[in-house]
């Protein structure tokens, strides 16, 4: 059986501020010398390790804060388990295992604490979640005295997504896509937990100038020879008192999104390149020295978007350089 260990605030925290939801321990059970059980060629300990990772990576796309107990196949104490929850301050302690019996036992349970309502809840959460998405038989919700459940300091539960030992249930461990699945359905749980709707992350979207999300006028010539470009080019336009903004306009939904920019940099760009970021609160301008911090993405600022929103780049400032439209992050909070 295995150990996924997984960290949360306790307060009810809106969608829109999700970006601090959450601190997850994520413990994959056994390791190293301890394998765990094994069934028809697998071992508990890859199976959680794997689940493990996949979960991480969902929960920091969704603006968690994650700590690993182990990230390789090594050994970590049970004490040094809850050590690694306790000393780093997480909220939560979700230990994912894998079961085994006789062949013959199966589907998916889920423990907490005996006397933790909250921790009632989350294992209820964790473990509707985990049948629906791997569609393993129910077993239930219980309770017990499991070692990482009586001496972690949050609210803790200990699922064991299925019995490797069987089957049918071991032929869904071994699928990558089933541990994608039982990743997803510790994120989903933990969210509906948090009075959450459950959703799976929203990823960066990146609009470079050659996207079909990039426009701009004929006066915008294309441009390979800087190195520090995003991509294969870039677009530069010279400064001007007139109106001819180039626009990353992709289809963007309703919440937060962080905004940064990428220019190649060089003597001849403008140090006052006027980016409009045109946001739910209304139009903000911010202007960038392009003379300086090229070939990396450069933080703009965060604000409240929704379909139809748009970041633009004027020409019309300091004559005498130009402008250099490359791309365009929008990083989702």
């Amino acid at each position: 059986m295995t150990c996924v260990v997984i960290v949360l605030a306790l307060t009810l925290v809106p969608f829109s501020a999700q970006a601090a939801w959450i601190k997850l321990c994520i413990d994959p059970g056994h390791g190293g010398s301890d394998p765990g059980a094994v069934g028809y060629g697998i071992t508990e300990a890859a199976t959680n390790l794997d689940i493990s990772v996949r979960a991480r990576n969902l929960f920091q796309q969704d603006g968690a804060t994650v700590v690993m107990t182990r990230t390789s196949d090594t050994y970590v104490s049970l004490q040094g388990r809850c050590d690694i929850a306790n000393n780093n301050g997480c909220n939560r302690f979700l230990c994912s295992h894998c079961n085994a019996f006789n062949g013959a036992a199966y589907g998916t349970e889920t423990f907490s604490y005996p006397g933790s309502t909250t921790g009632a809840d989350y294992r209820n959460k964790v473990n509707a979640e985990m049948v629906s998405h791997m569609g393993t038989y129910n077993r239930g919700n219980k309770t017990a005295n499991f070692y990482v459940l009586v001496n972690t300091n949050m609210p803790a539960i200990l699922c064991e997504v299925g019995f490797i030992d069987h089957s049918g249930d071991n032929a869904k461990l071994a699928n990558a896509n089933y541990r994608q699945e039982a990743a997803r359905a510790y994120l989903h749980g933990t969210q509906s937990h948090y009075g959450i709707a459950p959703h799976d992350p929203v990823s960066d979207i990146i609009v470079d100038n050659t996207s079909a999300s990039f426009s701009a006028g004929s006066s915008w010539a294309a441009g390979t020879a800087s190195a520090d470009k995003y991509g294969s080019n870039y677009r530069y336009r010279s400064t001007a008192a007139v109106s001819d903004p180039a626009k990353w306009a992709p289809t963007l939904t309703n919440r937060n999104y962080s905004v940064y920019a990428w220019w190649p940099q060089g003597t001849n760009r403008s140090a006052s390149a006027p980016y409009i970021i045109n946001h739910n609160g209304g139009s903000t301008t911010v202007k960038v020295n392009q003379q300086v911090n090229g070939g990396k993405w450069n933080l703009l600022g965060t604000w409240a978007f929704s379909p139809g929103k748009n970041v633009q780049l004027s020409c019309w400032t300091t004559t005498g350089y130009v402008v250099m439209g490359d791309a365009i992050k929008f990083v989702p909070n």
